[in-house]
């Protein structure tokens, strides 16, 4: 956030950051803030989440930690790499927006083709650096699509 224009970033504990402010997280701005937003808004939170879902859709995102021996998890990462394993995360789509990798994770991203489906899934393969354990992150439009998708994913290593 120090070298580029990023306006707020966030991480999976719940801590997000805001450009021009401290640049490290900061819990009481963020509750003020969204404080302020229910204030505005007139609305309890839950409605608030209510009416995104209502204009956006559903947002459902889960996480399973496998415990692998150092090799396994490394060779995991490396033949997510290689392959193309879209097909067999994402068989229903038919477009791919776009795959990305690192040292130490390999992602994949997508968009379905009607208007239904249309909304971001991914599927994040990260080998942790300091332990012998990867994690897989999914974010789609309902809890069985991510259900379905982790335990596909389940079955790389």
């Amino acid at each position: 956030m120090l070298e580029r224009e990023i306006v707020m970033g966030g991480e999976e504990s719940g801590g997000i950051g805001f450009q021009r402010h401290l640049p490290e997280r900061d819990g009481l701005l963020n509750a003020l803030l969204l404080a302020n937003v229910i204030a505005m808004e007139g609305k309890p939170l839950g409605q608030l989440v209510a009416d995104l879902q209502a204009e956006y859709g559903e947002h459902q995102y889960g996480r399973i930690d496998l415990h692998i021996p150092e090799d396994v998890k490394n060779g995991a990462i490396a033949r997510a790499k290689a392959l193309n394993l879209a097909r067999r995360f994402f068989p229903e789509c038919r477009f791919f927006a776009r795959r990305r990798w690192t040292a130490s994770s390999s992602t994949w991203t997508t968009r379905g083709e009607d208007e239904a489906q249309r909304r971001e899934t991914w599927l994040l393969l990260r080998a942790s650096g300091t332990e012998p354990l990867m994690r897989i992150y999914c974010e789609s439009c309902s809890k069985e699509s991510v259900a379905k998708l982790l335990e596909s994913a389940r079955s790389l290593p």
